[in-house]
Formats: C-alpha cells, structure tokens, sequence
C-alpha cells in the first residue's frame, strides 16, 4: 500500500519543480528590469541636477560681473541684456573700457558659455546648457526694481523622450552706495 501512494505522490508532483523554475525566472526578470529603470531614472535625475548647477554657477558669474560693474548698472547697462550667438567683443582686454563697454564685454563672455564665438569652429564647442532647436540656451538679466535685478537662464533637457525647455531665474539685490 506504501508503495502505490508513493507512486501517486511522485506522479501528481511531476512538472512542478519546472513551474517553481519558470515562476522564479519571471519574478527575477521583473526585479531586474525595475533595477534597470531605477539606474535610468537615477542617471537622468544626476544630469538634471548637473545642469541646475552649471545654470546656478552661469547665474553667480553674471551676478559678480554686475557687482564689479555698479557704475554701469547705475547707467542702466545691464537692464534686459541678453545673450547672443551675434554679440560683438568691445575688446576690453585690449584698451580701457567706459562702463558701457565693460557691461558689452561681461554680455560677450557671459554669451561665450552658451554659444560659439564668431570666427571660431563649432565643433569643438561644448555649451555649459545643452540647447536644441526647439529651445535654444540662453540668459537674460532684467530689472525688477531700483536694486533688485533677475538674472534667468534657460535650456533644453530630454524627459520622456521629448524635448523640454528648463529655466532657472535668480534674484538678487545689488547695493549701490553712492560713492561709486
């Protein structure tokens, strides 16, 4: 009697160690395929941030030029200023400047992170903020009152396969003493 029940048992458990096999090469797929997602998702999220860094340092740099320029923000110089892949060099390295010229100049450089230089080759340029057609990088400075100035940047970042435009704006207060 042992020996038929036991032959019953051996009978009816055939195949299941197969489907233990299947359902667990499944499970480890699943887990696997979300470990991949994460790893996308993550190297996506640290690009992000890279580029809210690289706009938040684009932003300090125009933020100095202003602070070391208080007359040519006085005259007004950096009021909706704007970066251009057309921007002229006022050459300030080369002569002494007026305060107009030297907000031209920090216009130019402050350009230079975003667009090629005239006369140079564009394929070795690498922009700080990545551009597209769509939406292309650039900066703007405007005032928001007497002392208070917004500096805004803007480009492009993939985010589910489309195209998105990104900005950053920062404001900050420029004490003009009036002495200077």
């Amino acid at each position: 009697m042992r020996s038929g029940l036991a032959k019953r048992t051996r009978r009816s458990l055939r195949g299941v160690g197969m489907i233990e096999i299947l359902i667990t090469i499944v499970l480890l797929s699943i887990g696997f395929l979300a470990a991949a997602r994460m790893q996308v998702e993550g190297m996506r999220f640290s690009q992000s941030a890279y580029y809210q860094s690289q706009a938040f340092f684009l932003a300090s740099d125009m933020i100095n030029r202003m602070r070391t320029n208080v007359a040519g923000v006085r005259d007004g110089e950096y009021d909706d200023i704007f970066t251009a892949p057309d921007s002229q060099n006022p050459r300030c390295d080369l002569q002494r400047c007026t305060p107009a010229q030297i907000a031209l100049q920090d216009v130019y450089d402050w350009g230079g992170y975003f667009h090629p230089r005239q006369g140079a080759g564009d394929e070795n340029f690498i922009p700080a903020l990545p551009s597209s057609d769509k939406v292309p990088a650039g900066a703007k400075v405007e005032p928001v009152n007497e002392n208070i100035y917004m500096v805004t940047l803007v480009w492009s970042e993939i985010v589910g396969g489309a195209i998105q435009e990104e900005s950053m704006s920062v404001n900050f207060a420029l004490e003009q003493s009036s002495d200077q």
